[in-house]
């Protein structure tokens, strides 16, 4: 598009965006009072498709007011799905066809309203005041698990294992000793060199083991 500055810097310019094709999402703005569209380069909105013409329509501007014409183009220029004839002035919102594959909308863009005079009670005249940016909502926290909960969580879980490990290794034991007492008369686990600590331990219960 041409990069000459506006003829009408007093008015705020339309808008062209392309809403389907190649270039969908691509906008423009029809600051000049004459806005030629094709697909050559020469134009000032360069539409790059097999259905639009090398000169295909222009947009003419006259202050405020947007008129679009087809340029004797192949395929047709189209507002509101109707064929063009001749001139046809342009509207906020209505939708341009170039052909069947390039559609695009045009628009007008109203610059924003000046804020609203706030009366002051103790001034005479009025006092503008700027609309203030609405603080953004404070983000919710997420919950996280205390630290010291986590290490009393973990710790009871080692107990938990050692007591376990605990009576297994007790039940391993009590059952070893059950089958060297039965194994031979206990003489295997009684007349060993553990014979003293028996007798220091199951003396006074009349400990005698028979050994050879």
């Amino acid at each position: 598009m041409s990069a000459h500055p506006s003829e009408y810097p007093s008015e705020n310019p339309a808008y062209f965006i392309i809403q389907k094709g190649p270039d969908a999402g691509r906008e423009f703005s029809l600051e000049q009072s004459i806005s030629s569209i094709g697909r050559s380069a020469a134009n000032d909105i360069v539409l790059n498709d097999p259905e639009v013409s090398r000169h295909h329509a222009r947009i003419l501007r006259q202050g405020s007011i947007y008129s679009i014409e087809d340029l004797g183009s192949t395929n047709g220029t189209f507002v509101n799905n109707q064929r063009l004839t001749g001139p046809v002035s342009l509207a906020d919102g209505d939708l341009i066809g170039f052909g069947e594959t390039i559609k695009a909308r045009f628009v007008r863009r109203q610059p924003a309203p000046p804020p609203l005079p706030d009366w002051d009670e103790s001034a005479a005249s009025p006092v503008i005041r700027e609309a203030s940016t609405p603080a953004a909502p404070p983000e919710t926290a997420v919950a996280e698990t205390p630290p010291a909960a986590a290490k009393t969580s973990r710790s009871k879980l080692i107990v938990i294992i050692s007591l376990i490990l605990l009576i297994l290794v007790c039940c391993f034991c009590g059952l070893l000793i059950i089958a060297l007492d039965s194994y031979n008369q206990g003489q295997l686990l009684y007349c060993g060199g553990l014979r003293p600590f028996w007798e220091i331990i199951l003396g006074p219960a009349g400990f005698n083991p028979v050994c050879p």
